[in-house]
């Protein structure tokens, strides 16, 4: 009988050294892994956020500018964001990573661009991506198309907006120079001056959109002076 315990317990004694020994597995350390949530930043004034991906759903209401979101995923130029609104849809041309700043208006004077960055808004303003407020291009007046005074202008408004978004889609180059707004000292950036807007140039491949425009009697030549602009030129309704 002793020699029979003495064997079991040398065996057992071995599997124990055995089963200690650095040739077995590494013990199992579990690792809490937290998910990182990714933020947006509006870039454009005032934009739509839609129950869908699509500019046929229907609009759960505006987001202002610099609004920070959560993105949850993309879908076809769509980003699909939680917001204050709730969980809606976005189109992904206005929104960008936090710290991003596509043109930096505030330290250079020229930029160059993507279409992708600009939203035609009429034929002499747009929105551009990164910027704090939407620019008044200057040299030159397209018919109005949020207040037109006739359904003539109306309608030149409209031909000159879509212009001048294709030409922007068309082009190979596009650069923006910030220029000072003609308003007095200390107003810019206010609704004092230019109803808050910046002011600017666009050109695309080396030439003026303004001038193009001017061309093919889309708009007509506006120069304002260092501290005021005259009476809007042009009359679309004759």
């Amino acid at each position: 009988m002793w020699p029979i315990l003495l064997v079991c317990g040398i065996l057992g004694l071995l599997g124990s050294i055995v089963e200690n020994s650095g040739s077995t597995r590494a013990p199992i350390t579990q690792v809490e892994v937290r998910e990182v949530a990714t933020y947006r930043i509006v870039t454009g004034g005032n934009v739509n956020q839609r129950t869908g991906p699509s500019t046929s759903n229907p609009v759960m209401g505006q987001l202002a500018r610099d609004t920070r979101v959560t993105k949850l995923r993309e879908q076809g130029g769509w980003t699909q964001i939680s917001s204050p609104l709730g969980t809606g849809w976005m189109s992904s041309r206005y929104l960008a990573p936090p710290g991003s700043d596509p043109i930096k208006a505030d330290r250079t004077r020229t930029s160059t661009l993507r279409s992708s960055s600009i939203r035609v808004i009429d034929g002499d303003t747009v929105d551009i991506r990164g910027l704090t407020a939407n620019v008044r291009l200057v040299g030159f007046n397209a018919p109005e198309v949020s207040s037109p005074q006739c359904t003539a202008e109306l309608d030149a408004g409209r031909r000159a907006t879509t212009r001048l978004r294709n030409l922007l889609q068309n082009a190979q180059v596009i650069e923006y120079e910030r220029v000072a707004c003609a308003c007095k000292s200390g107003t810019e950036g206010t609704r004092r001056c230019n109803y808050g807007r910046l002011c600017g140039k666009l050109t695309v491949d080396g030439t003026d959109v303004g001038r193009i425009l001017i061309s093919e009697g889309l708009a007509v030549r506006y120069i304002c002076g260092r501290t005021s602009c005259p009476p809007r030129p042009g009359n679309w309704c004759r």
